[in-house]
């Protein structure tokens, strides 16, 4: 799975819903008007199923 993840300068990071695929995250981020006193990070966690969702944390895979 994968999501955005917008950290400003100063306060708290924000978070974007979480998409199955790179091109999703992609997709959903074309829209958004992008600060440039913010960083943007695409974050990737592996799940094999819901059930059995261990809660490993997301690891960050690209940065803007």
């Amino acid at each position: 799975m994968y999501r955005c993840k917008i950290v400003p300068i100063v306060g708290q990071p924000e978070y974007g819903d979480w998409f199955g695929t790179e091109s999703d995250v992609r997709a959903a981020m074309r829209s958004l008007a992008r600060d440039l006193g913010k960083r943007y990070y695409c974050e990737m966690k592996m799940i094999t199923c819901f059930e059995c969702d261990a809660d490993e944390p997301a690891k960050v895979i690209s940065a803007l």
